[in-house]
């Protein structure tokens, strides 16, 4: 079972569900082309798990960006813990 949701796993899988839906790529093929499973994708895009960092590699590399792009986006998004307290 999924753990509790952090607002920091929520907008990192709100920042990679955007930028894959820029590049027009459905959730299920982009998680095959990542080495991810379909289901496992969707809860990290739904901020159910505190991934790993080999984990947001592959995410990085499936989107074709280096992951602090993605880390980056996720600082940027209004969940970001760290953006509410005015260090983002």
């Amino acid at each position: 079972m999924p753990s509790k949701k952090s607002a920091a796993n929520v907008a990192l899988g709100e920042a990679a569900r955007a930028m894959r839906a820029e590049r027009g790529l459905p959730q299920e093929s982009f998680a095959r082309h990542a080495g991810l499973d379909r289901s496992y994708y969707g809860a990290i895009e739904r901020g159910e798990f505190n991934i790993t960092l080999d984990t947001i590699m592959k995410i990085a590399a499936g989107l074709r960006v280096p992951a602090w792009k993605l880390l980056e986006a996720s600082e940027n998004s209004s969940r970001c813990p760290a953006k509410s307290r005015g260090r983002a």
